[in-house]
């Protein structure tokens, strides 16, 4: 592995400095921020157009909606159909994730506090690696890998990583398989609860009666 320097900057340096290697992309934007605003959305609206100009992929990588606060809930909303207008993919990673990170071209890093997709006012730290080998570490470990994958198969694009028969199963067959368990266990859950509620409101009638 290459000596790693990395340069330091704050909420306000930061951005200026993001937005220069943004625009140097060639092929690929990964963005890794759980939390999403409106006024983000705003001003990353022009370069994000520039990136779609030039057909980079940009893959957003963020809490599903439901783990935000209700109050914030529509303006997330509003926010990931901006991206989507703008050819953003935009995959949902549940666990409260608190990790910030973006990668270019698989080359450089930023990586902090600071959530690229959402910091207005507050005070951060973000430091910029430009190593590929940092950057596939950073990837590896955020599981980056099989997941954007599956986004470049959604967009219809051709992908530069191998997949061997063990990950192929996982990917198009246990996952899909795990998700289709998940949602019918949540069902039955949500029916038991309703039953269970009338069972509850029956017996109450009826001890209502014998008194």
């Amino acid at each position: 592995m290459t000596n790693i320097t990395p340069n330091l900057y704050n909420e306000t340096t930061f951005y200026p400095a993001f937005i220069r290697d943004v625009l140097k992309a060639e092929n690929e934007v990964i963005i890794y921020s759980p939390f999403i605003s409106k006024y983000r959305a705003d001003f990353l609206k022009r370069t994000l157009l520039r990136l779609k100009q030039k057909n980079v992929h940009v893959f957003i990588f963020t809490r599903p909606v439901l783990e935000h606060e209700e109050y914030v809930q529509e303006e997330i909303i509003s926010a990931i159909q901006d991206y989507k207008e703008l050819g953003a993919y935009i995959t949902y990673i549940e666990g409260f994730i608190h990790e910030k990170v973006a990668i270019i071209d698989r080359k450089v890093v930023w990586a902090g506090s600071l959530n690229i997709l959402s910091q207005k006012t507050s005070k951060e730290m973000m430091m910029r690696i430009a190593d590929e080998d940092f950057a596939a570490q950073v990837m590896s470990n955020l599981g980056l890998n099989q997941k954007l994958i599956k986004g470049y198969k959604i967009k219809h694009q051709p992908h530069r990583l191998k997949l061997d028969f063990g990950q192929k199963i996982k990917i198009f067959l246990i996952e899909p398989m795990a998700c289709v368990i998940k949602w019918s266990l949540m069902a039955i859950l949500k029916i038991m609860i309703v039953l269970l509620r009338g069972f509850l409101a029956i017996f109450s009638i009826v001890g209502a009666i014998l008194r």
